[in-house]
């Protein structure tokens, strides 16, 4: 229930009215936000790398695709929007996920990106807070004091360390991807403290992009220039 909440609320704060549109989301697990968007009127195709993140195949999103992130199966510049949310941080190399939905978004596309930044209180997941150690020594602490962790997102092993210095330079890198805005997701209000180095990384907790796909470049993308990197693509919704 909170999943599907937590959807709506994101699907309701998109940039752009979703009727009639053609829109990605990329790490889609069960699909809530697909289904949150469809119900708003778009046409939504869902990727996931792992099967098992789909959930019952009766029960998966309509336009379900078992594919990389990183290597997404679409031509460029088709979508008008996307939507990645909470998955960025379950891939050992996520940077190359905003460079495919940089490629194929159309000019003036939206793009609707969020994850848990890795010193945020939760960025450990599974082994939260003792991730402050770092992620060997404190899964190594953790289960000296309370054995084998339970859940699927151990460091290195379904969540890796990542910070929200390191997406926004990238972001900013790309020749064809316009930073709107950068947000803690949960209050955004006290959007202020994410140009503060250092202090973001922990107060976010969780943090949202909104980027442009400008339509006056190119991107090195769109030239033939992609990355080709190992696999992503799986929701932490």
């Amino acid at each position: 229930m909170l999943a599907r909440e937590l959807a709506a609320r994101a699907v309701a704060s998109l940039p752009s009215e979703l009727d009639g549109r053609l829109v990605l989301d990329v790490g889609c697990g069960p699909g809530h936000y697909a289904a949150a968007m469809e119900a708003r009127g778009a046409t939504v195709a869902a990727v996931d790398l792992a099967p098992a993140e789909l959930g019952p195949s009766d029960q998966r999103p309509r336009r379900a695709i078992v594919a990389d992130g990183a290597r997404l199966p679409f031509a460029s510049g088709v979508f008008d929007g996307a939507v990645c949310s909470n998955m960025l941080e379950h891939t050992p190399d996520p940077l190359p996920v905003l460079d495919e939905i940089e490629r194929v978004l159309r000019p003036g596309g939206w793009a609707w990106v969020s994850w848990t930044n890795w010193l945020s209180p939760f960025g450990g997941h599974a082994i939260a807070p003792l991730h402050y150690l770092g992620p060997d020594r404190g899964l190594r602490v953790y289960r000296r004091l309370f054995g084998e962790p339970t859940g699927k997102n151990l460091p290195y092993d379904g969540v890796w360390p990542l910070h929200i210095a390191t997406v926004l330079d990238h972001v900013r890198s790309r020749p064809a991807l316009e930073l709107v805005r950068v947000e803690p997701r949960y209050y955004p209000a006290l959007r202020a403290l994410m140009r503060v180095p250092g202090l973001r990384e922990v107060v976010a907790w969780n943090s949202v992009l909104e980027l442009r796909r400008t339509p006056d470049r190119t991107s090195s993308a769109d030239r033939g220039g992609r990355h080709r990197p190992g696999p992503a693509g799986t929701a932490g919704q």
